[in-house]
């Protein structure tokens, strides 16, 4: 039986109590990242967890610490959240914004992000945790935070890199991460296609 993308049936109560917890746990999730609340974010993944993002593919755990040595302050605002249940499994899309602000060739830039994430979570011993998550790349856009402060950067830097998430890679490969360029994105909708049948076909598992 298909579920995911499918228009939710009707909730039992059980069900929604389910749904909110999970919804507050992603939420959760992403408020310890923003607010390095680093043990409390670690409590949200399981052992087995993984992350594929921009700029990190690994352990949940792992995750967690590789944010914490970052230097740059990237908060994100969170909106609406799907979430499909099938027993003890769970998936979520949650839209989602990155925002980030740094400082290139003297000028401060603020990038903005539009990005899906994607996230399987499972029920053990009555708690939901988070299995994996994984990023969906949207549209993005890197400006300068005062309409006076004039800066040039050449079309071809950015060019370099995805359209979803280019202006994304191009700041984070100027801070010194690693950028994946092989995720799914809506300039590459087979990729996407490819996430949500697995998800799917892990939630009818």
């Amino acid at each position: 039986m298909k579920i995911l993308l499918k228009k939710p049936s009707e909730n039992t109560t059980q069900n929604v109590i389910d749904k909110f917890s999970i919804k507050e746990l992603i939420e959760f999730e992403r408020f310890c990242r923003d607010n390095a609340q680093w043990e409390e974010m670690k409590k949200c993944f399981a052992e087995n967890s993984t992350v594929t993002i921009s700029w990190y593919k690994g352990s949940g755990h792992g995750f967690v610490d590789a944010s914490s040595k970052m230097a740059t302050y990237a908060p994100h605002k969170i909106y609406d959240t799907l979430i499909w249940l099938n027993d003890d499994k769970a998936v979520s899309i949650t839209m989602a914004k990155i925002q980030m602000r740094m400082e290139i060739q003297g000028h401060l830039l603020e990038l903005s992000s539009d990005v899906k994430l994607l996230y399987k979570t499972q029920k053990t011993d009555g708690l939901w945790s988070i299995i994996s998550m994984d990023g969906i790349y949207e549209k993005d856009a890197l400006v300068p935070v005062s309409p006076a402060d004039g800066i040039i950067i050449p079309k071809e830097e950015i060019a370099k890199f995805r359209p979803s998430y280019a202006n994304m890679s191009y700041c984070l490969s100027k801070n010194g991460h690693p950028v994946d360029l092989n995720l799914p994105g809506i300039d590459k909708p087979e990729m996407v296609d490819k996430l949500y049948q697995e998800s799917e076909d892990w939630l009818n598992s």
